[in-house]
């Protein structure tokens, strides 16, 4: 599974007020989880305290056991630390609406003769609807940038992953992630936005993860938060991002 088709969504910050949103009836969890399968949604994966990710989807529901099923990585190291981990956040967008979980276990085993992980419900599920949460993927072809400074100095152009108003996903070089530890600000990032203009942000560093592509190989995304988003800014990425989520639902029917 390529991690190019991850909505990069990052988890909820510890600081939110998130008890409004919370769910915990089981057969509510249970259709939440059936629309993630039902829509095909990518889900991000973060276990070993947040330091690793990797990509995943629901492959099935089961509301009597209450337990779901998911794909494996391609990974088979990363793959044997989820089974040892002791917490597993799960983290996605569902039409705009931002779905969270964790759990405590997850079992390896096998769905319709392949792997895949078995694990129980959720004691209770966030779904958490604001317009700065909404992420959508970039082009893979022709792909959005961003030039920036790192901190020792060295300039690079990147590529953002996904946009959305409060921030981006933008893909890291080498080893780029040892640079940018959470809170680091980047001044007058360039950003290239196609159709929506060029704009010059001040960014902050929110989270770098590892993501596990399905041949193995590693890729680092970096999370960032717009600082002051202009709002004639704001309102051309509204245009874009309107424009891609056509051009995405279009493309799946």
């Amino acid at each position: 599974m390529s991690a190019e088709t991850n909505g990069g969504v990052a988890p909820i910050s510890e600081n939110e007020d998130i008890a409004p949103y919370r769910i915990t009836a089981h057969m509510e969890i249970a259709f939440v989880l059936r629309s993630l399968a039902q829509n095909n949604v990518n889900l991000g994966i973060y276990f070993n305290a947040g330091r690793d990710m990797m990509l995943s989807r629901v492959l099935n529901v089961d509301s009597k056991t209450k337990e779901f099923i998911i794909d494996v990585g391609g990974h088979a190291p990363t793959n044997h630390a989820i089974t040892e981990a002791n917490r597993i956040l799960f983290v996605t967008a569902l039409d705009g609406v931002k779905v969270q979980f964790s759990v405590t276990r997850a079992v390896l085993s096998k769905f319709e003769g392949k792997p895949a992980f078995i694990i129980p419900f959720p004691d209770d599920l966030i779904k958490l609807q604001r317009r700065e949460f909404f992420r959508l993927l970039t082009p893979i072809t022709n792909p959005l940038t961003c030039d920036l400074t790192l901190p020792n100095g060295e300039k690079t152009q990147l590529e953002l992953h996904d946009i959305s108003l409060g921030g981006a996903g933008i893909w890291l070089k080498d080893e780029q992630h040892n640079q940018l530890p959470a809170g680091t600000v980047i001044q007058n990032a360039f950003f290239d936005f196609a159709a929506a203009g060029t704009a010059k942000l001040n960014i902050e560093i929110r989270s770098t993860h590892p993501i596990t592509m399905a041949h193995g190989k590693v890729r680092w995304l970096a999370g960032v938060r717009y600082i002051d988003l202009p709002r004639n800014i704001e309102a051309s990425l509204q245009k874009l991002m309107t424009h891609l989520e056509r051009e995405r639902k279009a493309l799946i029917g």
